[in-house]
């Protein structure tokens, strides 16, 4: 089957009608980011549609641009076809359906369509619905068409399908021609053994003891039965674990550095939470709560300090004066007092306060030398004068003269403590200045702690996404619960290993015993009219199992073949390179892998992703290669980005290598462009020079609205 032209109309930017002439050999279709390259092969998957995964009809496959021309009740269609020759004829199959814009806006699609068109001569056969989809399977079938279609390079291993090797075996190998014969044995071997049972039991010597053995044997069958399935899931469980320690093995260095890069990312974040929770930036509550409102307080304190000493002095001087004026009035009031009898008294204290108590208890008073029996007059006089002394030392003299204090209250007092209390703090006031300057140094510091901390946590971050890029699609949990598991794995693994190696020895042991009591059964056999039979069925089992045998043989001879066709692919590809070997491993449940192995046997498990890619190709061209072999018929190649890690020179020889090789291949590429310092693509004419094959260029045609869908539309130019 060859692809001769592919035509693609009002698909998505695709407006209007766009053909595409396909070569014999390499055909590139190149590309920008958005220009409409995967567009083309989701249009190709849609006409390639024939089992119904893809809508029939769909909104989303319309030009914008189309419908934003339609007048009302105005109709057009989207047409996908491909023109292909396949058993020496000329055939299109396309795949339509009409879309109509209603009064409202509204679009509705309708009148899908599935045609293939087979020229006969100058005339055409057209095959509709059903009879189109049964024909162009036929032609072109779904299972090969699988191994023929490719978006990105993350779908190139076919062996990520676990039932992919069982389809390439029972498709390109002869192992289902084993399948009849198989069938026929297994039902001539039971039949045999019935015919041999039936007889025995006819032989009344032998047959309680040939029922003994037939039923030993059977119930052995049964237990290898049994014990191959449970040796078989013990053998895959072992493969799961297996493949576990070999992804991990694979990301070992990943893994181990995704840990530490964890363990310093806690860390960093720690420090900086710990930064950010000792950061204090409170300064409005501080300016209360600490002070800081005081912080250009000293000149104010000095000022305050000198008006209340100007104050405290001025009421001190007033006071005095004020308690010179009521002294001078005491005086005067006390002299007013003395001076009222008529004469000068004798000072207060004369006589003294003893002799006034002596003459009153001896009743004479020695100043005049007279008696002065008591109750006398002279004797109420000297008790007088004792009364008086007395009284003056309690000052009543000074209640006589009523005083006037000159300050009520103590107002300046109290300025005065004020100035104290205010004084013992000056030496704090005098250091705020130093205080807040720590403050918001400190503050500073640790905002670049802080940074740092960011910067830091950015970069561990950055190495973090580095390490995961290069994991194969690995999540970060898959990897720390990997490296955190590994040695229970390597335990279940080991324990798996050596529970399937005890199932192995148990099932021979049971196949010898089973030999045994067939052997018996045998020579029970031989002594009957049953011995035809026995014979019979020993040959119809050893022929049984010859052909088993030669059934796994094959399959393993065409894998074998598949291996050694994919390593010329994979020479061809990286000519000039490090390639390794390319190993098909079969695994117990069925399915297979694909690996790289060095010359030692050892696995590569960090190879490049373009190695990987160019293996994983090698696989395709081989599989390819097989099913012209098999069905004496070629197909097609289609390739959506297979070589975005490719390096210029890499892309280069990969893709002269596929130009110079015999396929069919059509590769949609963004390879080839190159940008100015404006951000517009070009084309590279020098490398693309040297590639031998069919060229084309798509791009958006210019202007558009960056914005506005509807003004997107496709070109399609030959280069």
């Amino acid at each position: 089957m060859i692809i001769k032209n592919i035509t693609i109309e009002n698909f998505r930017s695709y407006y209007g009608e766009n053909s595409i002439d396909i070569g014999n050999g390499l055909t590139l279709i190149i590309g920008s980011n958005g220009d409409g390259k995967t567009t083309l092969f989701e249009a190709i998957e849609w006409l390639f549609d024939t089992v119904g995964s893809l809508p029939k009809t769909d909104y989303k496959y319309i030009s914008k641009k189309r419908i934003s021309e339609l007048m009302d009740s105005e109709s057009d269609y989207v047409r996908v076809s491909m023109t292909y020759v396949n058993d020496g004829g000329e055939r299109l199959i396309q795949k339509s359906f009409k879309f109509t814009k209603s009064l409202s806006g509204e679009i509705s699609t309708s009148n899908f369509e599935y045609n293939l068109y087979i020229q006969k001569g100058v005339e055409k056969d057209v095959k509709t619905g059903e009879s189109a989809t049964r024909q162009f399977d036929r032609d072109f079938a779904p299972s090969i068409r699988k191994y023929c279609l490719f978006k990105g390079e993350q779908n190139l291993n076919i062996f990520n399908n676990d039932d992919a090797m069982s389809y390439l075996v029972e498709t390109f190998s002869q192992i289902r021609d084993f399948d009849p014969y198989l069938s026929f044995m297994e039902s001539a071997k039971a039949w045999a053994e019935k015919a041999t049972d039936n007889a025995i039991r006819a032989d009344r010597k032998n047959s309680s003891e040939a029922q003994r053995l037939r039923s030993l044997i059977t119930g052995e069958e049964r237990v290898i039965g049994d014990l191959e399935k449970a040796c078989q899931n013990k053998k895959e469980e072992a493969l799961n674990f297996q493949t576990l320690l070999e992804e991990l093995e694979k990301n070992k260095e990943a893994s181990s550095l995704l840990v530490d890069t964890n363990s310093r990312l806690e860390n960093l974040i720690a420090q900086k939470l710990q930064a950010q929770k000792e950061l204090n930036e409170n300064y409005t509550f501080r300016l209360l709560d600490d002070m800081w409102v005081l912080m250009g307080f000293e000149p104010i304190a000095e000022e305050y300090r000198d008006l209340v000493g100007r104050l405290d002095k001025e009421q001190r001087k007033q006071q005095s004066k004020y308690d010179q004026e009521v002294g001078a009035k005491k005086v005067i009031a006390q002299i007013n007092r003395d001076l009222s009898h008529g004469h000068v008294p004798l000072a207060i204290n004369i006589p003294d306060e003893n002799t006034m108590r002596e003459m009153l208890d001896e009743e004479f008073c020695k100043i005049c030398g007279r008696e002065a029996p008591k109750g006398s007059e002279p004797y109420l006089f000297m008790k007088k004068r004792l009364d008086e002394y007395l009284a003056s030392l309690e000052s009543e003299e000074e209640k006589e003269v009523e005083v006037e204090p000159l300050f009520k209250n103590s107002f300046i007092k109290e300025l005065y403590d004020r100035y104290s209390v205010l004084h013992n703090n000056m030496r704090f006031l005098n250091r705020l200045n130093g205080f807040i300057d720590d403050a918001i140094r400190a503050n500073l510091k640790k905002h670049e702690t802080i940074d740092r901390l960011s910067s830091n946590i950015e970069q561990e971050e950055e190495k973090k996404k580095q390490i995961l890029a290069q994991t194969d699609g690995l999540s970060e949990d898959e990897l720390v619960s990997a490296y955190n598991n590994i040695s229970e794995w390597w335990k279940a693994r080991s324990d798996a290993e050596r529970r399937s190696d005890f199932l192995d020895a148990q099932i021979q042991k049971h196949k010898e015993t089973l030999k045994g009591y067939r052997s018996d059964f045998s020579k029970i056999s031989e002594d009957s009219s049953a011995a035809m039979y026995s014979r019979t069925s020993q040959a119809i089992r050893r022929i049984l199992e010859s052909f088993v045998l030669a059934k796994k043989k094959n399959k393993r001879d065409f894998l074998d073949q598949l291996e050694e066709v994919t390593n010329e692919y994979l020479e061809l590809l990286n000519k000039g390179d490090f390639r390794g070997y390319a190993q098909i491993v079969e695994r117990p449940n069925s399915s297979a892998e694909i690996i790289l192995i060095d010359t030692d046997g050892s696995r590569i498990y960090n190879a490049n992703t373009a190695l990987k890619t160019t293996m994983y190709m090698s696989l395709l061209f081989a599989v390819a290669k097989l099913t012209t072999v098999k069905h004496e018929n070629d197909y097609p190649l289609i390739f959506d980005a297979p070589t975005s890690s490719f390096t210029a020179a890499k892309e280069s020889d990969f893709f002269g290598v596929i130009a110079g090789i015999n396929k069919q291949t059509i590769i949609v590429t963004k390879s080839f462009l190159v940008e100015d310092t404006d951000g517009y693509s070009s084309l590279d004419t020098s490398r693309l020079g040297e590639i031998d094959a069919k060229k084309y260029r798509i791009e958006k045609a210019q202007p558009f609205d960056e914005k506005d869908l509807s003004t997107i539309r496709t070109y399609v130019k030959p280069i």
